[in-house]
């Protein structure tokens, strides 16, 4: 047996290092797990060097530390052999703890090899520095000692797996203190291998050695240890940001990198963003590839926000974000991964997925996690989430990959909310009819497939013709005749609704064209459909049809959904610029959205269309009149022309005038007509008005 003598500054030094190593190694393997495959081949060699040699170093210390002598003896050939066991040791915990699962036969087989490689360098260093050939082992404390040393590496490849995917609370406490528990376990193992051996110094041989001061020994190697797990970490950083371009760095290009670092992560949430979110896809599908298992996407969209934010603000929107960030952080597991994508939408990698059995506790998880009510200033908000899951299928479509779980979520969605949904069989047909429409609204906008409608306006006192409503209808070659509320929606789903709105524009110039070289005047207005909104370029795309024709601005005016709008700030934008190119604006459903009266001042509009829904018994309920006939009077006395949209009945279209509303329409007066038929019902009125003038003059001259 070995004669131990300590030296206690040099035990702490070691029990130190030993745990700082350990420390860094756990920075090592969650940087090796969630690299790539490229920069995995890179990292993990030269992460093993910096662990192994810190390994080898360490016992090299201990070695010094329980030696008596001041000056030591060493051979170089056999230290360089025992360093390459140490290697090998880092090497097997930086691969068998970095893999996504390891199975228990390559657990055990890994913390084996380790285990015989740890004392392996152990005997080495020990020959090393007392080359004799009396070296004896006690082979019961030998058996003890590779007993302990597997246990111990096998504990450490399970800590170290477990912490790479750790995202709980107190992360560095737990690191700090594991890492110390490991430093006092390799020391250790490093007496327990002390009692396996007994050796005769009496026959020592002092051939082919280097001879050194203990002390000055001690302070290379714990320097060099020191500067090897820097400068890994160093360099492994600088080419994890930048790449094959390490060599070319520049502190210019060191300020971009961080920039762009920054980029990738959500100011509010801290959560990745898009761009964060697509980096981490593909690092986890390549993870999948080499376990054998794939991911799935869990797409998460807040049910009932734009409420909070329209009631409470937006700052207590914003705090109701970040707590739905961390409610949804803490339901997902730790080798997930979470990002938000959009204003309320997050997305969710569920990694290690074998069947839909796997992620079901995780979504659900996920939807009670929303469902309890946040308390914000004492408030009491109460959200929901609908989330829709897309398993990967192993083709390297991502883009499709992010479509099935999005159009999962909205069938959630239209199940009611407050739910998750597998994209199935049946979300798979909907998107095939959804492909077939995008194909046929494509070939209608190439064929001019699509016509105008008309559905009349008449003044409301008069019943005279004073214009119409346009109305996009689709002649579809095999579902006949369809109306815009049956294509409009896809149209905007699909991407299509600019193109759509053009053409719509284009054609109702067209019109108001025509009608001028029939010395008709005649007064149009459109719809402008939800996501036209987004449109920087709608109010010039317009003024560039009507120059095209050659017909006023003012004989096309716009009507927008006020029930649409959800950017309100977007929405004035909108009416400020219609308003500079003097197009008119009609405020549609004018009485379905809660700030009507409020803001009605500040809105640049010409015109509100009183929606049927709000017109309902005006004629035999008082309540609704006296309602309606103030809207009526706070719109004139903004100078704002009031239409009554959906007017079926006369006794209705009486109220109304009493009233003083400007305009109707509705079946009463006729259903959507072709232009044919607008512009013979234009011509008659015309021509009736001009007999009235001939017969009114005629009757002033008999008078006379």
């Amino acid at each position: 047996m070995m004669n131990l003598n300590y030296d206690i500054w040099l035990v702490l030094l070691s029990l130190l290092q030993c745990s700082l190593a350990m420390f860094v190694t756990f920075s090592f393997v969650k940087r090796i797990h969630l690299s790539n495959e490229a920069k995995r081949q890179l990292l993990l060699p030269v992460y093993s060097t910096a662990v192994g040699s810190g390994i080898w170093g360490i016992q090299f210390v201990n070695f010094i530390a329980f030696e008596n002598h001041n000056t030591l003896q060493f051979s170089m050939p056999l230290m360089l052999a025992s360093w390459l066991f140490g290697w090998l040791i880092g090497f097997i915990l930086c691969q068998a703890a970095s893999k996504k699962y390891v199975s228990f036969p390559q657990l055990i087989l890994s913390g084996v090899i380790a285990g015989l490689c740890g004392y392996a360098m152990f005997y080495l260093i020990t020959v090393a520095i007392y080359i004799s050939s009396q070296i004896t082992f006690d082979y019961v404390q030998l058996l003890i000692s590779l007993t302990l040393v597997t246990v111990v590496c096998l504990l450490t490849i399970v800590t170290l797996s477990w912490m790479k995917a750790y995202s709980g609370k107190s992360s560095l406490l737990i690191k700090g203190l594991l890492s110390l528990i490991t430093g006092a376990a390799i020391i250790g193992m490093h007496l327990v291998f002390s009692t396996s051996i007994t050796l005769d110094t009496n026959t020592l041989i002092q051939t082919n050695t280097i001879a050194t001061d203990k002390k000055m020994l001690v302070a290379v190697i714990s320097l060099s240890i020191t500067c090897v797990f820097l400068l890994v970490f160093a360099v492994a950083m600088f080419y994890e940001k930048h790449g094959s371009s390490l060599f070319n760095f520049s502190l210019f290009e060191a300020r971009k990198t961080s920039e762009d670092s920054l980029s990738m992560l959500d100011g509010l949430t801290n959560l990745p963003n898009r761009r964060g979110f697509q980096e981490n896809l593909a690092n986890a599908i390549s993870r999948s590839e080499r376990s054998g298992k794939t991911i799935a996407l869990a797409y998460i969209d807040l049910d009932h926000f734009k409420p909070v934010n329209d009631n409470y603000g937006h700052l207590v929107g914003d705090i109701v974000l970040a707590s739905v960030a961390n409610r949804l952080s803490a339901a997902i597991r730790g080798c997930d991964s979470l990002a938000r994508i959009g204003g309320d939408e997050f997305v969710a990698i569920i990694e290690g997925v074998k069947s839909n059995e796997d992620i079901m506790p995780i979504a659900e998880r996920i939807v009670n996690a929303i469902r309890d009510p946040f308390l914000i200033d004492r408030q009491k908000i109460e959200i929901s989430c609908s989330v829709g899951i897309a398993i990967y299928s192993g083709n390297g479509d991502i883009e499709n990959l992010m479509v099935c779980a999005d159009t999962a979520m909205y069938k959630a969605k239209e199940n009611g909310k407050n739910q998750f949904r597998f994209y199935d069989a049946e979300i798979a047909s909907a998107i095939d009819q959804m492909i077939e429409m995008q194909k046929d609204l494509i070939t209608a906008l190439d064929n001019n497939d699509f016509k105008l409608v008309f559905q009349p306006k008449l003044c409301c006192a008069t019943q005279t013709l004073v214009g119409a409503e346009a109305l996009i209808h689709w002649q579809h070659p095999t579902k006949g005749w369809m109306n815009p509320e049956k294509f409009i929606p896809d149209a905007e789903q699909l991407g299509l609704i600019n193109k759509v709105n053009d053409w719509m524009i284009k054609e109702a110039c067209r019109v108001i064209y025509r009608a001028k070289e029939l010395d008709i005047d005649l007064n149009l207005a459109l719809n402008v459909p939800q996501q036209q909104f987004r449109n920087m370029y709608l109010v010039k795309e317009t003024i560039r049809h009507f120059d095209d024709y050659g017909v006023p601005a003012q004989n096309l005016t716009m009507e927008i959904k006020e029930t649409a709008v959800k950017d309100e700030k977007r929405f004035k934008q909108l009416l400020a610029e219609f308003k500079t190119a003097n197009i008119k604006i009609s405020l549609d459903d004018f009485g379905l959205h809660p700030f009507t009266l409020t803001s009605l001042q500040e809105l640049n509009v010409n015109e509100i269309k009183l929606n049927k829904a709000f017109l309902s018994n005006i004629d035999k309920d008082s309540t609704t009149k006296n309602f309606a006939k103030s809207i009526i009077d706070l719109a004139h006395a903004l100078n704002f022309n009031v239409v009554a949209d959906g007017i079926e009945t006369e006794a209705t279209r009486q109220t109304l005038a009493e009233l003083g509303c400007n305009h109707i329409q509705g079946y009463l007066m006729a259903t959507p007509i072709s232009e044919t038929k607008l512009f013979e019902l234009l011509k008659q009125q015309a021509l009736k008005v001009h007999i009235q003038e001939i017969t009114y003059q005629s009757d002033i001259r008999q008078i006379a």
